[in-house]
């Protein structure tokens, strides 16, 4: 009895220890000191913010235009455009982001 009780124990440290470990979210001084310094990650963070201009070689859209039909979207390259999920209009069509 004691060495299922022993067990599961141990199973549910792994299980804590297994969650993803989040990058916590950056100040507004943390996204100026430019791009080239900057993760991959903590930029996205930063342009998500809208602190930072998306990139000027990508083609994407705020979601707004006509589903289906490529370029009826406003363009975002170049832009510092919040997503909706900090209070801006960039729709995030992205994978499992909450």
């Amino acid at each position: 009895m004691r060495a299922q009780e022993f067990i599961t124990e141990a199973r549910a440290k792994t299980k804590k220890s297994k969650k993803k470990k989040k990058l916590p979210a950056p100040s507004k001084s943390q996204c100026s000191v430019g791009k080239a310094n900057l993760s991959n990650v903590r930029r996205s963070q930063c342009v998500a913010r809208g602190w930072l201009a998306h990139s000027p070689s990508n083609q994407h859209t705020d979601g707004s235009g006509t589903q289906g039909k490529k370029g009826t979207g406003k363009k975002l390259a170049g832009k510092k455009v919040a997503s909706e999920k900090y209070g801006g209009r960039n729709k995030n069509y992205g994978g499992s982001h909450s």
